[in-house]
């Protein structure tokens, strides 16, 4: 569904709000409904990727009475890759990065816009999180919190001021996080074999460091974020383990050689290719962390922590959310899509390359 041509604030929008919705579509209401009622002076459009999942009727009432793209992914594409299928569909300067359980508040849009527009050296510009009393939390990005936002950090609940201004750091957080589009396709966007969600932020910022532009947090640009809602903790857990060696791997050079909030062009292991065959890349990946996840995880039954009710249930879980992964894969191997593409991710990719295809 496109209703967004007939709109005449897309047409003269500087920035489309990219918005993933990772299988659980109950909260996406909310999120939709809060970007429409945030009290944004700049033109948006709202592109909506739904990774597989049924519709919840609030969201789908939403999306009816919003200019709305929505976009179904063929196959549970991740963070990442649901970003990359959104980006597809912007023409705008500007992109913003709307987590579906995340909820933006008023002028928050705006503070990004002007931020962009008066540090023009900067690639991605990150919220700031509150919680539901309106604190500051201290988990905004950055290898380091700068000390004037520590006085609104949630370690003082008496707290209700605000930070202000533009603060450079190291990393942004994904939840809310303003791009200028010509930065997404210089660095390739998001990697989208950080499946399903680990480390992609923190990956971007860096990269775009490397490339020379700045990342920064923009105090006035605040949203509420149900931190750590999209995956089960057994979960995170595991993609902490498995990807924790490849991110400081990846960027540990490109940190160490760059002073704390600086950015300068720096040689890298440059991920734009992965932009090319975005569905391969993350049905590899789902299919090792099928695999690997499943041996991980009997580690955790045989331990002093299985006989936690609590872990049991979220083995079970887990073990049946790797079911559902299996059964996503299979059928994305049967497509039309998959076969034609099998050659161009061959001639990419020799090294994975699958003699089923």
């Amino acid at each position: 569904m496109d209703v967004a041509d007939n709109d005449p604030q897309a047409e003269s929008a500087r920035v489309t709000l990219l918005v993933v919705a990772l299988g659980r579509t109950a909260r996406l209401a909310e999120c939709l409904a809060a970007l429409v009622t945030h009290q944004a002076s700049s033109a948006f459009r709202v592109v909506c990727v739904i990774n597989p999942g049924d519709i919840d009727p609030a969201a789908s009432d939403v999306i009816d009475a919003m200019s709305v793209t929505l976009v179904d992914a063929p196959l549970n594409l991740g963070w990442a890759g649901g970003l990359h299928l959104a980006r597809a569909q912007a023409s705008t300067e500007l992109i913003a990065w709307v987590q579906d359980d995340m909820v933006v508040l008023p002028g928050w849009l705006d503070a990004l816009v002007t931020a962009a527009d008066e540090n023009p050296d900067v690639g991605a510009f990150g919220s700031v999180r509150l919680d539901t009393d309106g604190v500051v939390q201290l988990f905004n990005g950055g290898w380091a919190v700068p000390d004037d936002l520590l006085l609104w950090s949630s370690t003082d609940t008496s707290q209700r001021q605000r930070p202000s201004g533009v603060a450079r750091l190291d990393w942004v957080t994904s939840r809310g996080l303003l791009v200028r589009t010509s930065v997404w396709d210089e660095v390739g966007g998001a990697d989208p074999s950080l499946f399903p969600l680990t480390y992609v932020d923190l990956d971007f910022s860096t990269h775009v460091r490397a490339h020379g532009w700045g990342v920064a947090l923009v105090a006035e640009a605040t949203v509420w974020h149900a931190h750590n809602q999209s995956a089960p903790g057994l979960l995170r857990e595991y993609l902490n383990d498995r990807l924790t060696p490849r991110v400081h791997e990846r960027w540990s050079a490109v940190t160490a050689a760059l002073p704390a909030g600086a950015a300068a062009q720096h040689p890298h292991d440059c991920t734009r290719d992965r932009a090319e065959d975005v569905e391969g890349w993350v049905s590899r990946e789902a299919t090792d962390i099928v695999v690997r996840f499943g041996r991980w995880a009997e580690q955790w039954r045989r331990s002093e922590f299985a006989e936690l009710a609590s872990v049991r249930a979220a083995l079970d879980e887990s073990q049946r959310d790797a079911l559902g992964a299996r059964g996503e894969l299979d059928a994305l191997r049967t497509s039309r899509s998959w076969r034609i593409t099998a050659p161009f991710r061959a001639l990419r990719n020799p090294a994975y390359r699958d003699p089923t295809s």
